[in-house]
């Protein structure tokens, strides 16, 4: 196999391989996931699930009034093309 000029063929560097970059990494240069998972209180689960609700609700509120609005204009518009 002929070499090709100007490089040494070798696909690694002198130390050997550098980290995949395609692998997550914390802040801390530490992998993710790797160790013991943090655990969360009952009172933080709670709280989360609580924003988590009041941001559903909200979006369901929002969704509902665009519907009835889009509704209202499907009626109007029915209406201007009978006549």
């Amino acid at each position: 196999m002929a070499e090709r000029p100007g490089g040494t063929g070798r696909k690694t560097g002198p130390d050997g391989p550098g980290p995949s970059p395609l692998k997550a990494k914390s802040d801390h240069g530490d992998r993710i996931g790797a160790g013991t998972p943090t655990e969360e209180s009952a009172q933080e689960r709670i709280a989360r699930a609580e924003a988590e609700n009041a941001a559903l609700l909200a979006e369901k509120a929002k969704l509902t009034r665009e519907r009835e609005i889009l509704q209202q204009a499907a009626k109007y518009f029915a209406g201007e093309t009978i006549r």
